[in-house]
């Protein structure tokens, strides 16, 4: 079940990444919201639209620039709001200043905006009047005849019902500038039935001018604030031309980008990731050996020996383990003092320990309980969470290099690469989902998919390999491990013939982490609750006499609870003495518009 959470949240914050442009973009860009230093004394634009539908603009722009000033940009919405499926993007044919060439480059932003950068960074223009001219098409400007029927404007003339519409913001409503003078003129590929204009949102203002001949359209318009559109609908007697479309709406483009051969290479790569992650992993991680049924441990190992070679990990509850391992081997006894506090107490001399398994010589040199007369208390103190803190230090390290020294595992550092491959697609994705180099959030999918494929190689085990000799032994713990957690009615086990095999495999089954379902087998097959062992003497007061089964009252938690009790209390006291000594340091502290296509805008830098 922790498994299927974890996996579910992974998927979960990738499916954020990927989709969170449709939440939280707000579509707008380019131009900002602060009025720009440089007026337009004015703008001039001839639109020629061609039978194909595409749109060959000419724009000239005169302006009175400061001396700060290094030249202008001009950015164009590639999305028509009227039209979501179609990319209306600007292939710009030239620029010019004042007769003369000039340095400009294109750029992107948010996979929405189009936008030329005009000048050069590296002087500024004369403060005065200067001429820019723009010159550039774009496609599929003709929208089919209702396109805009709901609007109402503030200027018309002829009429508005015709085949195909020309529904345009012929002054793009986020120029930053005030434009004192707007002239446009507008030639159509076929006559134009009627024409309205509008200057500003909603129905808005008349246009100074509104004039409509044969095939053509001029608009003008006076004394512009910042960000102030000028929008016409056009009637043209002609059938809309086809146009290219994509599958998906422009508030797409931000994850899918705009091209269907560019989705299905992406999710190609996705593939591909995913299979080079499946057999790298494969390639690293172990298979499982069979596991026949075991009714016994393999003889000469502990509990904390026998998970490692099982899981390749250390486990958690290995401490508790190997002292009630201890225990179990008359080496030590183990009696609650109260709800908070256990006694450890060596019974056995130090000859005795010459034959006990080399982890638990590891703890019991920590807790310095070899010998008799020998004691630890477990509790809710630093010294004693001290000394708890570096028996399971000592027995990690100590199982780890048994498993060495006996041939039992053999190091593969090359495996680490794997994990190394996980960690570089981990920050792929994430740089991926916040456009870090990367166009679109879709482009996360091939690391993600890695990602995914290979997170398991952060199990344990990554590194090393079982030899020859540890997978047989593996074999052996594996069954018995079957033994001590399946149903009595798959695993049958004769408590009656041995009763005391219960409480001698009761470690093995705490470090498994399946002391619960042990104790179930027993009272499933005895029909009586599980005993609490002879080693282990409980308090009165902690609700756990034996008669309520070891597992069932204060036994194994409240014991399991002195133990984390005493480390929480050396790791806050080692977080106090870290704070402190860390202190006193220094501190610190610190679009669209206009109802038609040719959103946009522009101003100077």
């Amino acid at each position: 079940m922790r498994r299927l959470f974890a996996w579910a949240i992974t998927l979960l914050l990738i499916a954020i990444g990927l989709l969170w442009p449709l939440v939280f973009d707000s579509g707008s860009g380019g131009g900002g919201t602060v009025d720009d230093p440089v007026v337009i004394s004015d703008y001039r634009a001839d639109f020629t639209v061609d039978d194909a539908g595409e749109l060959t603009a000419v724009e000239t722009i005169t302006g009175d620039f400061p001396s700060d000033r290094h030249g202008i940009f001009r950015y164009w919405d590639v999305a028509n709001p009227n039209s979501p499926r179609v990319r209306q993007e600007p292939e710009i044919d030239s620029v010019s200043l004042d007769g003369g060439p000039v340095p400009y480059e294109v750029l992107w932003e948010s996979h929405r905006f189009r936008v030329a950068k005009i000048g050069d960074p590296d002087r500024t223009l004369d403060a005065g009047s200067h001429v820019y001219e723009i010159r550039y098409r774009i496609p599929g400007v003709l929208d089919p005849g209702a396109t805009g029927a709901d609007r109402r404007f503030a200027t018309a003339t002829g009429e508005s019902e015709a085949p195909s519409t020309f529904f345009w913001n012929v002054i793009a409503p986020s120029w930053n500038n005030r434009i004192d003078r707007a002239e446009i003129t507008v030639t159509l590929p076929a006559g134009v039935t009627g024409a309205q204009c509008s200057v500003g949102f909603g129905v808005g203002q008349q246009c100074a001018e509104l004039s409509a001949t044969g095939r053509t359209v001029r608009v003008e318009a006076r004394e512009l604030p910042p960000r102030t559109p000028v929008t016409v609908r056009i009637g043209v007697d002609a059938p809309p031309p086809a146009r290219a479309e994509l599958p998906w709406d422009y508030r797409w483009d931000r994850i899918l980008g705009s091209s269907v051969d560019g989705v299905a290479w992406m999710l190609g790569l996705t593939a591909a990731a995913a299979l080079a992650g499946y057999l790298w992993r494969r390639a690293v991680v172990e298979r499982p050996p069979a596991f026949p049924l075991q009714y016994a441990p393999p003889p000469g190992i502990g509990p904390v020996q026998a998970e490692y070679l099982r899981t390749e990990k250390v486990p958690s509850h290995g401490l508790t383990a190997t002292l009630y391992h201890l225990a179990e081997h008359d080496l030590i006894t183990l009696r609650q003092v109260n709800a908070k506090q256990w006694e450890v107490r060596g019974t056995a001399g130090k000859s005795r320990w010459a034959d006990v398994d080399p982890v638990s010589v590891a703890v019991g040199s920590a807790l310095k309980i070899i010998g008799t007369g020998t004691e630890f208390e477990a509790k809710h103190t630093a010294r004693s969470g001290e000394k708890l803190s570096k028996a399971r230090t000592d027995m990690a390290a100590a199982v780890k290099q048994w498993a060495l020294d006996e041939g039992l595992m053999v190091k593969r550092g090359r495996e680490d690469w794997l994990q190394v491959a996980n960690l570089l697609a981990a920050i792929g994705a994430v740089c991926a989902f916040f456009g870090w180099g990367f166009a679109t959030t879709m482009a996360s999918l091939p690391f993600a998919a890695f990602f995914v494929v290979t997170v398991p190689s952060w199990v344990a085990g990554l590194g090393t390999r079982r030899t020859a000799a540890g997978r047989q032994l593996w074999s052996q713990v594996g069954g018995f491990h079957r033994m001590l957690c399946t149903d009595s009615a798959e695993a049958r086990f004769d408590f009656a013939a041995r009763k005391d095999l219960y409480t001698t495999y009761l470690p093995f089954a705490v470090a498994a982490g399946v002391a619960a379902l042990w104790a179930k087998k027993y009272e499933t097959v005895m029909g009586i609750a599980a005993p609490q062992p002879q080693w282990y003497q409980s308090s009165p007061s902690s609700g756990s006499d034996g008669s309520g089964g070891f597992d069932a009252g204060g036994g194994f938690d409240s014991f399991e609870s002195a133990l984390s009790s005493s480390i929480s209390a050396y790791t806050a006291s080692q977080a106090a003495s870290s704070s402190s000594s860390s202190s006193g340091g220094s501190s610190f502290s610190g679009g669209g518009g206009g109802g038609g296509g040719g959103g946009g805008g522009g101003g100077s830098w």
